[in-house]
């Protein structure tokens, strides 16, 4: 039964956040909280439970609902994240090189996303940890022959925090996406320096023209253009790196592959660290 709740909630919410994740809007959310006395979260678990097709008339649907909704999705406050050093500071204009664009793309009010790693309760109910705001977030991206490929949303912001308090010494990152990982590190006092390994040139050259010049401690930051996994299996071993950091992937869609294989290329000495480690664990058999 666990099992079929968990894959049935997965889908009903990877479909409404593939195709609709605007479908909620303000007007019916404020609407329908003063129709029905609701608070405003209530309002918005209502409107999404209908929009999730689950009919809580039916105790089957009543029971899935109660559960798993208001354990999953949380009205969240965008200020803390805008103030995110890296947001306040890294103010980019836009660029484009190649098939690579930096952009800024938007959070729309009531807009459902993605906003942290999976919980998994003590009974083994995967919880996708869901977010939205009630005013609109703006955030930079890269976009790579037209896709969204990398980006600093709030899922970013929590994850990879995690990760940069663990970070210590001299650091390794595989992947440079938008530099927030490093960013964050040279912050710290306790991090000595920065490494980045990047496999795309475009990439590393939109970061130097339009993102590098926001960033602290420049002398401390190196980046080197080389295949990740080639790095990792016959230069990294020998650098003495206290901290190694890996993003190399969009999702689980692409990333379990990647995280299995980066995983196997560890050896002694630092301490290794994967963005939506605990994600792709859920999904991995």
């Amino acid at each position: 039964m666990l099992h079929e709740d968990n894959e049935r909630m997965l889908t009903l919410i990877s479909e409404y956040l593939c195709f609709t994740p605007c479908a909620i809007r303000p007007e019916d959310v404020h609407s329908l909280s003063e129709e029905c006395r609701l608070s405003q979260e209530e309002a918005y678990l209502a409107l999404l439970s209908a929009h999730l097709h689950l009919d809580t008339a039916k105790p089957e649907d009543a029971r899935l609902y109660r559960a798993y909704l208001p354990r999953m999705v949380h009205h969240l406050n965008s200020a803390p994240l805008e103030a995110d050093a890296y947001l306040q500071a890294v103010r980019p204009s836009e660029g484009t090189l190649d098939a690579i664009d930096l952009v800024q793309e938007t959070l729309q009010p009531m807009e459902l996303f993605v906003t942290d790693d999976f919980e998994v309760d003590s009974q083994g109910r995967v919880l996708p940890q869901l977010g939205w705001f009630d005013r609109a977030f703006s955030f930079p991206a890269i976009r790579e022959d037209g896709r969204v490929w990398m980006t600093v949303t709030p899922n970013e912001i929590h994850t990879i925090q995690r990760a940069v308090q663990e970070s210590r010494g001299n650091v390794l990152t595989y992947g440079l996406g938008l530099g927030y990982y490093a960013f964050h590190c040279l912050l710290r006092d306790d991090v000595e320096s920065v490494t980045v390994v990047e496999k795309n040139p475009a990439i590393i050259e939109v970061f130097r023209r339009h993102l590098l010049p926001f960033f602290p401690r420049q002398d401390a930051l190196c980046i080197l253009q080389a295949d990740a996994f080639d790095y990792a299996e016959h230069v990294m071993p020998r650098e003495g790196y206290d901290t190694v950091f890996t993003d190399l992937w969009h999702d689980v869609a692409d990333g379990i592959p990647l995280y299995q294989r980066m995983k196997a290329l560890e050896s002694p000495g630092p301490r290794y660290l994967y963005w939506i480690e605990r994600t792709l664990q859920v999904y991995m058999p």
